[in-house]
């Protein structure tokens, strides 16, 4: 019993650690508010493209040094 206790106040202890320790985070962060976007059907050797919003709401500059599309 006491060892059920125990994992759990260790269980709760990790899933509250990470958003506190977020809180106090320095550095870059970067923030994307559409991860993906489907172009859907796109004919062969035609131009597409598609605006992504990059923000940094870090402490610290943000370098993008690779960008790969899928």
């Amino acid at each position: 019993m006491k060892r059920i206790v125990l994992m759990s106040m260790i269980l709760v202890g990790l899933v509250w650690a990470g958003p506190l320790a977020a809180l106090d985070y320095k550095g870059p962060r970067i923030e994307i508010k559409e991860m993906r976007y489907d172009l859907g059907k796109v004919d062969q050797g035609a131009q597409v493209s598609q605006v992504f919003e990059v923000k940094n709401v870090g402490s610290e500059q943000l370098i993008i040094e690779k960008v790969q599309p899928t």
